[in-house]
């Protein structure tokens, strides 16, 4: 056979031919033959508005494409798993309810959006090993002759089942409930794919599944967790795959090469495929948009702190079960889960995002909570003191910052390690997974802080504080009135073994139609008590404190104007 040396890749025939591009729904779809070429080989993408006979004249749009890009790496074990045998090679349905595409082929899918009216040319080049590029064009092999007129529109995710998808508004005012899964976990049988824009991943046309079920409990929205690097992510050292976890933020914009990422920029990559996901999913199914909650466990509840409570405007409650809520360097040090797929080693306090702000401020929940003006979501978390995984030191601080903050909680611990915490929590706290999915957006509610039946949490020491404690734990509240000249609310305390009386503070959040101005003064009347006057602080929030709640039937408080 013949070999031909092109800028430095050695080929017996030409690595790609056959390119063909198809439009719909705002973005184009590019396939093409490939040959076999030597292993670390990569291929790039060009657009322009002519025909590219010259790479001169042509954008690079796409670079560090895998070889036989067309296989759903999704259905193959060893890409999540360090030791799992690779299984059979299977391409994507890019049509849905489609056949596979053949797996040996190339693809790369590029958004145009509603912008791109002109008619569009591509090419694909390879990059040998060694990063030399071989940029030889043959018209209608490896450059478009004919090009594509856009489609206008917006990307549509891919129906991966053969049955007809679920149609428009077939989860109309039910509640979301967004699930996020923990490290090391992937979505299987995902009903959607989607190849996403540039803003999505460390290049564009990434592919991601989510799944999104309707049942009894409303719309269950399951995102997954990995971004394909092409490479093995060896500084992980619980990976080593090349579909990394990503602690539900994002990465390096340069992670694909691992040299390079001192360079890049820690993205919120993961955030942004989230967010699209959550948009779609309310066009599509139409819930109730004052009923979606966020949870997870693990990662997944790690990704509920900085993801789902970041979100007041969206979730009207989270439960988070042994996650992270700040990563730090204290103690055993929770910032160095970011290292592996942010940075190149330890994080500098001015390592900046790609928000414009420091990563370890970012990330750090009880500096989030600590500034926040908004209602945020009620926040239902358990850990455990013993998590070998997540560390407990970063917990007392979190949650003194939501009691000092007054923001809507309730935190369980035990001595439980990462497996084992909330195992044998009381059945009132293992009710907080239902509980949280009550709330809604366009309802009030009550924040407690300085419950008199609160435990120590301690100071983070393994021996400081009580090692089974809760804050706020059994506090409710029922028959809210929420007009424009009165606010009502009974508040209620109960839990096998609570002692009475028990006294609290509250803080109206997400007040509805009592609205307050800033230091308005206002008469409050709590139970047989007499009266008594406060003033909404500085934010117009209302602040009662020291209500005595004296039994299970709890104490009705009725705030007026004067």
């Amino acid at each position: 056979m013949l070999m031909l040396a092109l800028g430095g890749v050695s080929v017996g025939a030409p690595p790609v031919t056959g390119l063909n591009a198809i439009a719909r729904e705002g973005q184009v779809f590019l396939t093409w033959h490939e040959a076999e070429t030597q292993r670390g080989t990569t291929f790039n993408v060009y657009s322009a508005h002519e025909q590219i006979t010259t790479l001169a004249k042509a954008k690079r749009i796409a670079h560090h494409i895998e070889p036989h890009s067309a296989r759903d790496w999704w259905e193959d074990p060893a890409s999540f798993k360090k030791d799992a045998p690779p299984g059979e090679p299977i391409g994507f349905i890019t049509i849905s309810g489609g056949e596979r595409s053949n797996p040996s082929d190339g693809l790369f899918v590029h958004t145009t959006g509603n912008q791109s009216r002109d008619r569009l040319f591509f090419a694909v080049t390879c990059t040998d090993p060694v990063g030399h590029e071989d940029t030889a064009l043959a018209a209608g092999a490896n450059s478009l002759i004919r090009g594509i007129l856009p489609t206008p529109g917006e990307i549509q995710p891919i129906w991966q089942r053969h049955d007809p998808p679920p149609g428009q508004g077939s989860g109309k005012g039910m509640p979301l409930w967004l699930n996020l899964h923990a490290k090391g976990g992937v979505v299987t049988n995902s009903e959607y794919l989607v190849f996403g824009d540039a803003t999505m991943g460390w290049r564009e046309g990434l592919p991601f599944k989510f799944s999104v079920r309707v049942s009894n409990e409303g719309i269950v929205v399951q995102p997954t967790d990995r971004a394909w690097i092409n490479r093995p992510h060896a500084e992980a050292s619980d990976s080593g795959t090349p579909a990394i976890w990503t602690f539900w933020y994002g990465y390096n914009s340069r992670i694909y090469d691992r040299a390079a990422m001192a360079n890049g920029i820690p993205t919120n990559y993961t955030e942004r495929r989230n967010l699209w996901i959550l948009r779609w999913v309310n066009k599509r199914y139409e819930p109730d948009p004052n009923r979606w909650s966020c949870s997870g466990s693990s990662m997944g509840g790690c990704g509920t702190i900085s993801f789902g409570l970041h979100h007041p405007e969206l979730f009207a409650a989270c439960h988070a079960h042994v996650p992270i809520v700040s990563y730090t360097y204290f103690g055993r040090g929770s910032a160095s889960r970011l290292e592996p797929s942010c940075w190149i080693g330890r994080i500098s306090p001015d390592l900046r995002t790609g928000e414009g702000v420091p990563l370890l401020e970012r990330l750090d929940g009880t500096r989030f909570v600590t500034e926040t003006k908004a209602d945020l979501p009620f926040l239902f978390l358990v850990n455990g003191r013993q998590d070998g995984s997540i560390p407990w030191e970063n917990n007392p601080p979190f949650y003194r910052a939501l009691n000092a903050a007054r923001q809507g909680f309730a935190a369980y611990w035990d001595n439980g390690t990462h497996s084992t915490a909330g195992n044998d929590a009381p059945e009132d706290v293992k009710a907080w997974r239902q509980r949280f999915r009550r709330l809604r957006l366009d309802q009030s509610y009550p924040a407690f802080a300085n419950t008199s039946s609160d435990r120590d949490c301690g100071n983070g020491a393994p021996d400081d504080g009580d090692l089974i404690g809760w804050m706020n734990r059994g506090m409710d509240w029922k028959d809210i009135e929420d007009a424009k000249d009165h606010y009502a609310i009974t508040l209620l305390a109960d839990y096998p073994g609570i002692v009475f009386p028990v006294r609290t503070d509250i803080t109206l959040r997400r007040v509805q139609n009592f609205k307050t101005r800033p230091a308005e003064k206002l008469t409050a009347h709590i139970g047989d008590a007499a009266s008594r006057a406060i003033a909404a602080d500085a934010d117009g929030h209302i602040t009662i404190r020291e209500i005595l709640i004296p039994s299970q039937e709890g104490t009705r408080v009725r705030i007026e104007r004067p």
